[in-house]
C-alpha cells in the first residue's frame, strides 16, 4: 500500500513540476518577446486585428498590449525560438542529467534516476527523456497528441513512466526515497 500511495504522490508532483517547468518556458518566451519585439503606437480607435494588419503580414506574430502593437519574428533564426529552446535544454537535459532535477522537480521534491542503476541519469539519458519535447518544439503540430500520449502512459502504467522515461530508461521518484543514492 505504501508504494501505491507514493506512486500517486509522485504522479501529482510530476504534474505540478511539469506545470512549473512549462510556466518557466512561457515566462522566458514572454521576456524574449518583450525585449525583441518591434513596437508601434496603436490609435485608440483601432482593434487588435486592424493594428496587426497594419504593422505585420501575419496575425501570428503580432500582439496588441494597451496602446502598443508588438511585432516579433517567429522564424527559426529568431531569438524567440532559440533562447527558450536552449533554456529547455539547460533545464531538462543539463540540469536533470547532472542533478536528477529540473527546476520544477526540485521545487516539488522529486527526481529522475536511471531505472537500472538507481543513480543520476546522465546527459545522454536526460537527452533521451527530453526527445519527445524536442520533437514538439520542432513540429508543434504534434504537441497536443504527444501530450495525451505522455499523460496516458504516466497515468496508465504501474511505474508511472512516460514515453521519454521509456526511451531513456529512467524513473521519477520522490526525493526522500533517493536520499541514500
Amino acid at each position: 500500500m505504501g508504494r501505491m500511495t507514493e506512486s500517486k504522490s509522485v504522479l501529482v508532483k510530476r504534474g505540478l513540476a511539469w506545470a512549473i517547468d512549462s510556466f518557466l518556458v512561457l515566462f522566458l518566451i514572454s521576456v524574449v518577446v518583450i525585449f525583441t519585439a518591434e513596437r508601434y503606437d496603436v490609435p485608440d480607435s483601432w482593434s487588435e486585428k486592424e493594428a496587426c494588419s497594419q504593422f505585420s503580414d501575419s496575425s501570428d506574430n503580432c500582439l496588441v498590449v494597451l496602446d502598443e502593437a508588438l511585432v516579433f519574428d517567429l522564424g527559426v533564426k529568431s531569438p524567440i525560438f532559440w533562447i527558450p529552446f536552449f533554456g529547455l535544454l539547460a533545464n531538462f537535459v543539463v540540469l536533470t542529467g547532472l542533478t536528477g532535477f529540473s527546476i520544477g522537480k526540485l521545487i516539488c521534491g522529486i527526481r529522475v534516476i536511471n531505472r537500472g542503476s538507481q543513480k543520476l541519469p546522465g546527459l545522454t539519458a536526460a537527452a533521451g527523456r527530453t526527445l519527445p519535447w524536442i520533437l514538439v518544439t520542432a513540429f508543434p503540430q504534434i504537441g497536443l497528441g504527444l501530450l495525451f500520449v505522455e499523460i496516458g502512459l504516466v497515468v496508465g502504467s504501474s511505474d508511472r513512466r512516460r514515453l521519454g522515461d521509456r526511451i531513456a530508461g529512467t524513473l521519477v521518484i520522490s526525493r526522500s526515497t533517493s536520499q541514500d543514492n
